[in-house]
């Protein structure tokens, strides 16, 4: 298709119509609107004509689109635009097609890396010395919307939230999740009871010291919303859970040793579980993953289920030593929140973010008894964007953290 020459582009209609203007890079095949505030924001043709509402009846005129995909981005042509109060008009040369922009969507939809950053909810790090931030909530909340989706902003941006007050009936652990999400099924079902005395062969069910760690890595999806709700505790003051933030000894990682946060960054790590008959599940995923613009976005770290790695020569010491650098980090003293939880109190956590341990006790003084369940990350996001949609919060338009599946 026939670029314009430069005396051929259009210029805006009608300037003086609104405090807002525009112009166009035929060439680059980008449209630059300037705003009064004296920002401005550049935006390609084809994602004009993907993001349009098109009255003349293009296939993406309606709220769902049923295009699959976008145009070829060289093949358009901006044939004349207009600015009319709050909207963009946009004339394009195949067909005589107008596309119409709403301004201010158009503003809060740009995608210069400080706008996307204001998309981004920045996550609250948390180690051993501060976690008093860390909100806590009674069971009776969960009657009130609002404080839900309260709720579902503490574990976005915390990684973590705590109920107390929670029912002693078994199964409850479930009726909570299911204000977040539906149940993911896990190996032992809807609801795992992590209970002294039963199935010796599951280290969470003796007395023994379980370093931190997320839930099953060796899975390609990991769970999501992870929930471990107090039955009964330990007698003896042991049992205590740790918590630590996986973002935050991610951030130690990079300060402390850039190379190793590297490699634990780019180069996927072997998770293998083979606990019960006639199972091997394996998964290789990379134990710190980063969105598109290089933040943390999860974790993925489960000491127990690394077995012996495949690697290239070269790397193999590199990872292990990497590895190791991390296991400390997220073993050391400063870093683990240790809190014995009591009967009644219910800690919901992103296992993609946070890791969970527990400090040895004596499986004879009394039954420590929790329940555990969880609820797929997809799910727990939609519950959150409807949420903040329907208390017209800012939640519902921001970028959430996708988790440990690179």
């Amino acid at each position: 298709v026939r670029q314009k020459k430069p005396s051929d582009l259009p210029t805006c209609m009608n300037p003086s119509s609104t405090s807002v203007s525009a112009s166009i890079d035929a060439e680059q095949r980008k449209l630059t609107v300037r705003w009064p505030s004296g920002l401005s924001h550049t935006f390609h043709y084809v994602w004009l004509r993907h993001n349009a509402r098109c009255p003349d009846g293009m296939p993406n005129d309606t709220q769902v689109k049923i295009d699959l995909l976008p145009d070829d981005p060289e093949s358009l042509v901006v044939e004349s635009f207009e600015i009319k109060n709050d909207t963009l008009e946009i004339r394009w040369a195949d067909g005589q097609i107008e596309t119409t922009h709403n301004l201010p969507t158009l503003l809060g939809s740009a995608y210069d890396s400080a706008t996307r950053r204001q998309r981004k909810p920045t996550p609250v790090l948390w180690h051993a010395g501060n976690t008093e931030e860390i909100p806590v909530y009674l069971f009776s909340d969960l009657n009130n919307p609002e404080t839900i989706l309260q709720i579902a902003l503490s574990i976005r941006d915390f990684g973590i939230a705590r109920l107390k007050d929670v029912p002693l009936a078994p199964g409850t652990v479930a009726t909570v999740a299911e204000y977040f999400g539906s149940v993911h099924l896990n190996n032992y079902g809807r609801v795992f009871d992590v209970r002294t005395g039963t199935n010796l062969t599951l280290g969470s069910n003796t007395g023994k010291y379980l370093g931190p760690h997320t839930d099953e890595s060796y899975r390609h999806g990991a769970p999501g919303i992870t929930l471990f709700h107090c039955l009964a505790a330990s007698l003896d003051d042991g049992g205590e859970t740790i918590l630590v933030d996986g973002f935050k000894a991610a951030q130690v990682l990079k300060e402390s040793d850039p190379a190793s946060f590297d490699i634990l960054c780019r180069v996927p790590v072997f998770f293998q579980r083979r606990a019960l008959p006639e199972e091997d599940m394996q998964s290789h995923r990379r134990i710190i993953a980063l969105d598109i613009d290089g933040d943390v976005e999860g974790i993925r770290f489960t000491d127990r289920t690394i077995p012996p790695q495949d690697l290239p020569e070269d790397l193999m010491e590199p990872v292990y030593k990497a590895i190791k650098a991390f296991w400390n980090i997220v073993n050391s003293e400063e870093l683990k929140f240790a809190c014995l939880m009591a009967a009644g109190d219910l800690h919901l956590f992103d296992n993609q973010r946070v890791l969970h341990g527990r400090t040895a006790f004596d499986p004879t003084a009394g039954v420590r008894h929790l329940q555990q369940c969880s609820v797929n990350r997809d799910e727990f996001h939609n519950t959150l964007r409807t949420l903040a949609a329907r208390f017209n919060h800012p939640a519902q338009s921001l970028t959430m953290a996708g988790g440990a599946l690179g």
